[in-house]
């Protein structure tokens, strides 16, 4: 307490010689005219230090309670909300996968191949990428039917060994006698 006192007396002063409500009040051992005693004042300081731990324990373990409610409500809520998320996309699972069975419905030749190919989006993207993917399936496979479909005179003539059928026109023949 000493330190206090010698901590007080050399407080800087106020410039111009203003006063401070604070250097008007006297000590608490002045006010009851009683002498100052340091067994007193250490006395005092330590149940202070006490009380201030304590105090600081029961705060900070309300506050520690405290956390732990709001983070239950904002458990709550993070659980609604991704309970709520979760069933917005089960249900565009179950609206695209509708859209998809019923694309397939209206154009048999789409396989479940296909459906990586058109992608998700809403149904009706859906439906018209089907329709376009169809169209595009059925034109190659009139195509492909026409070039299957090889006349069957022009197999009877032998053109040197090539196959007419095949996709290169080279005499296998002569290959294999002059690769020696």
């Amino acid at each position: 307490m000493a330190d206090d006192t010698n901590e007080q007396d050399n407080a800087p002063e106020p410039p111009d010689g203003q006063q401070t409500a604070d250097l008007g009040q006297k000590p608490p051992w002045e006010r009851d005219g009683e002498e100052f005693s340091p067994e007193k004042a250490w006395s005092l300081i330590q149940h202070l230090r006490e009380d201030n731990s304590k105090l600081r324990t029961a705060s900070e373990a309300s506050s520690a309670k405290l956390r732990e409610i709001e983070d239950a409500k904002l458990t709550e809520q993070e659980k609604l909300q991704r309970d709520l998320k979760e069933a917005h996309e089960q249900l565009a699972q179950v609206n695209m996968a509708k859209a998809w069975a019923e694309a397939r419905a209206k154009h048999p030749s789409l396989t479940e191949q296909d459906f990586d190919l058109i992608g998700g989006g809403s149904p009706e993207e859906v439906m018209a990428k089907a329709a376009k993917l169809a169209a595009r399936i059925d034109a190659q496979a009139a195509k492909n039917a026409d070039q299957n479909n090889i006349n069957p005179i022009l197999r009877a003539q032998p053109t040197g060994g090539s196959d007419p059928t095949g996709g290169e026109k080279t005499d296998w023949a002569r290959r294999v006698l002059t690769d020696k």
